[in-house]
């Protein structure tokens, strides 16, 4: 008798408390979390992959002799380069990505941003995008590629129309350039003015073109 009592005691505890023995809940459904299953984010694939601790941040290679601080400065000599309109094909260019490849055969960086100059119309180069600075030099292996993004014009004052610009890169020290001027051949006539403004080099050309697309 006393072990009916105890049974009949044990069962009312367990209904209570809206349960069952085997663990599942009292209407035989799953747990959420035995439903949801485990959420992952897929990574994209490209150049905005290189980004390494934060977005825009360039990547360092693996090894001793490759970081940012010791990788030799890429020269022109490395490189080659390409512009793409962001304003689409057979349009006036105002927001333009600039390329650069390592086409050599050594693992090379490039320092803070390109030095932009128009011809004989601009005696200095074109301003650049202090919140752009990525924090650390762009290792390039061979192969690898370098972007900057280009705001042509801002203020529609004094434009100078042209479809190429020349470009110079800074060496691994303050004040410093690395190898000679470097050639690019725009999609398209751009009309810059004094409010075109260039962004620091990353490896995420994403990251790039969000400080010049929203302006």
């Amino acid at each position: 008798m006393s072990r009916v009592l105890a049974g009949a005691a044990v069962a009312a505890v367990l209904t209570a408390a809206g349960c069952r023995p085997d663990g599942a809940d009292s209407k035989g459904t799953d747990r959420p979390s035995d439903r949801s299953g485990t959420a992952t984010s897929a990574q994209p694939s490209g150049p905005d992959t290189a980004v390494s601790t934060a977005p825009g941040r360039n990547t360092e290679t693996d090894g001793d002799d490759d970081t940012g601080e010791q990788a030799p400065a890429c020269g022109q000599d490395d490189l080659t380069s390409s512009a793409a309109n962001e304003d689409g094909q057979g349009r006036e260019p105002r927001h333009l990505l600039l390329v650069l490849t390592n086409t050599g055969d050594r693992t090379c960086a490039v320092h803070g941003y390109p030095q932009v100059r128009l011809g004989t119309y601009s005696k200095s180069p074109v301003e650049v995008i202090e919140d752009s600075d990525p924090g650390a030099p762009a290792v390039l292996s061979p192969g690898d590629d370098v972007y900057a993004a280009l705001l042509v014009n801002g203020a529609r004052t004094d434009t100078y129309e042209t479809k190429g610009i020349t470009l110079r890169l800074q060496g691994d020290k303050p004040g410093s350039t690395a190898g000679g001027p470097i050639s690019v051949t725009l999609p398209a006539v751009a009309s810059f003015d004094e409010g075109a403004r260039v962004t620091y080099w990353t490896t995420a050309q994403g990251y790039a073109l969000d400080f010049v697309m929203s302006r």
